[in-house]
């Protein structure tokens, strides 16, 4: 997340949100009452004896006093509706009703009638970190699959066909008119979705060195080019094993990716030895974390669908005034399907909760 402006003791920020967990950082800090103004669109249509019959949509500057906010169910976009107290065009009346639909990229300026409390603006300053954003091409002579992972959510693009059938390519033929035609379809979806990102490039090695030799010598505008040895799987099958390769997990370092690997790790740990400092019910660790017990927690954006938003809210805020560890999944990969299959929801706790205490 870009934070254009940050007023603390005001209340009053102007960001631009740049991946889903900018607009679920969002989501967490705006609250009734406040007042948020952004860029939207509204259909208008003359009612002059002889105007057109056309409508039209017109962009105005509009800002709201916030009734409700929500995530649609994919979190790619924040809706926050609420009252029009000023408007840039005479077109629209102050007064109606309005929602402004928020993206990636749809700067925004929120204001409280209050000082930000300090998990508000923790919540803002970790989005506005540098991002863990990095491509992964997966690929061997006839297929790439190429997937964008920003965050802990992973972008899946259309598998790209080689049209070359039979046998890998041979090292004489990794420079034909066919193999480089190839890699410059791939290289320019990286380009137009992951600009001064790192590629992590795996596959067969002859095509994988090849493809990545080509990269750094035709394509300078892309981040760090790096080959990773562990997986010969290609397609949009080659992003997800990629993502579990030993090898792409500790070229990543700390990511987020890579400690909510370590997380769920030590999460089935914990339950294979009968460890009770773990909890997979939303209920049970709502309650953990209003004792401070929750070190991390882990959610799936499948939980949109068993529990009230406001609780998913308060759950994370809370955890996070404790100096605990929110990280929000997208299910679509393989660790957000694993907190999937185990409901949703999964934290590991720094104690027993209170029920599970000796004498309790």
């Amino acid at each position: 997340m870009i934070l254009n402006r940050v007023d603390e003791k005001h209340g009053l920020v102007t960001v631009t949100p740049e991946q889903p967990d900018d607009l679920w950082a969002l989501r967490r800090v705006i609250s009734r009452g406040d007042y948020i103004a952004g860029e939207t669109s509204r259909v208008y249509k003359e009612t002059a004896e002889y105007a057109r019959p056309d409508k039209e949509r017109l962009k105005v500057t509009v800002t709201l006093e916030v009734e409700a906010v929500s995530l649609d169910s994919t979190l790619s976009r924040l809706k926050v509706s609420g009252k029009i107290i000023d408007v840039s065009s005479d077109l629209i009346s102050k007064g109606s009703f309005h929602s402004l639909s928020v993206s990636e990229g749809h700067r925004v300026s929120l204001r409280k009638q209050r000082s930000f409390t300090p998990t508000e603006i923790k919540i803002l300053k970790s989005a506005n970190s540098p991002g863990d954003t990095y491509a992964i091409v997966a690929l061997d002579s006839r297929e790439g699959g190429i997937g964008v992972v920003r965050g802990t959510h992973l972008q899946l693009f259309p598998t790209v066909e080689s049209g070359v059938t039979g046998k890998m390519y041979r090292d004489s033929r990794a420079k034909s008119p066919t193999a480089l035609a190839y890699y410059e379809k791939i290289a320019k979806i990286l380009q137009s979705s992951c600009q001064r990102c790192k590629v992590f490039v795996l596959g067969p090695s002859t095509t994988k060195n090849s493809f990545a030799n080509y990269l750094s010598q035709n394509r300078g505008d892309l981040g760090e080019i790096k080959a990773i040895e562990g997986s010969d799987v290609s397609g949009e099958d080659g992003v997800y094993t990629a993502l579990r390769t030993p090898n792409l997990q500790e070229a990543l370092g700390e990511s987020r990716l890579a400690r909510v690997s370590k997380i769920i790790t030590e999460v089935m740990r914990r339950i294979s030895v009968g460890d009770s400092r773990v909890s997979l019910a939303f209920n049970d660790t709502l309650r953990s974390a209003r004792e401070g017990a929750v070190d991390s927690v882990l959610v799936s954006n499948k939980i949109f669908s068993q529990v009230e938003e406001d609780s998913l809210v308060e759950l994370l805020n809370t955890v996070e005034e404790f100096r605990g560890e929110t990280f929000l999944l997208d299910s679509s990969t393989d660790l957000g399907g694993q907190v999937n299959s185990l409901g949703g929801a999964v934290a590991l706790l720094r104690f027993a909760p209170r029920s599970s205490a000796p004498g309790t």
